[in-house]
């Protein structure tokens, strides 16, 4: 066994960064998803990162945005585990990221309009931090933990979004790994990497056999499953991150 085939197998370590992607009139977005978390653990939180200067919307007071790891189906619900969040911004430089799922009866909430987030199935009404203000709901929206920078990026930690993922040498040249990881229904990754933690990811192609082509740039999930997907390893070490793909909906 060579060296570099030796270093490549202690490589093997658990990451659950996921930055996603999504595009705004035609520009790639690099906000959303990043925690690390270890094989043996438990945790299921996630973090979504958003950078302001992505969303021209969240650059005054009342803007507002909508995010989904999931597709929605009109407003009767996500296609998936996940309700798009609601980030609003308030004066002061104070933000409220909310689940957008109505306390009535898990309708879709709509972001904040200047005024109000509303529910356009039975006409529920809430604050710009997720107070109820009116309507059938009988309690405010679910509130997340967000964090802002002071400058640029906003921190929201979600629970349920966090996800481990498994990075291992394929066959005994460690020409190829494997990256193994548990899907959310209908939600849409990339695979990427970068050689030291403080330098930036880069998109990498992927196969989704361990002998296939390396010509694959999108994974959908049609449902939560166990996956592999497997690429050329590009260096002795580094880390490799399957990267969720929000979009705002």
């Amino acid at each position: 066994m060579s060296d570099l085939v030796q270093t490549r197998r202690q490589f093997v370590k658990t990451v659950a960064v996921a930055t996603g992607y999504s595009t705004l009139l035609g520009r790639p977005l690099t906000q959303a998803l990043a925690g690390e978390i270890d094989t043996q653990s438990t945790s299921t939180i996630g973090t979504l990162r958003v950078r302001i200067s992505d969303f021209p919307a969240l650059a005054n007071a009342s803007g507002s945005i909508r995010l989904g790891v999931n597709p929605i189906n009109g407003t009767s619900g996500p296609l998936g585990s996940f309700y798009p969040v609601i980030i609003n911004r308030a004066p002061n430089n104070v933000f409220h990221a909310l689940n957008s799922r109505c306390s009535h009866q898990a309708c879709v909430v709509e972001a904040f309009d200047g005024s109000s987030c509303n529910c356009f199935c039975h006409g529920s009404v809430f604050a710009i931090d997720g107070r109820r203000l009116g309507g059938p709901a009988g309690s405010a929206l679910t509130k997340y933990t967000v964090k802002f920078d002071g400058t640029d990026r906003l921190d929201v930690t979600i629970p349920g979004l966090g996800y481990a993922v498994t990075v291992a040498p394929v066959g005994a040249s460690g020409t190829r790994l494997q990256l193994a990881f548990r899907s959310f229904r209908n939600a849409s990754y990339e695979v990427q990497y970068r050689e030291t933690m403080d330098k930036e990811s880069t998109a990498v192609p992927f196969a989704t056999t361990p002998d296939g082509e390396l010509d694959q740039t999108l994974f959908t999930a049609t449902s939560a499953a166990n996956v592999n997907l497997y690429v050329a390893a590009q260096a002795a070490s580094g880390f490799y991150t399957i990267a969720l793909k929000p979009a705002e909906v």
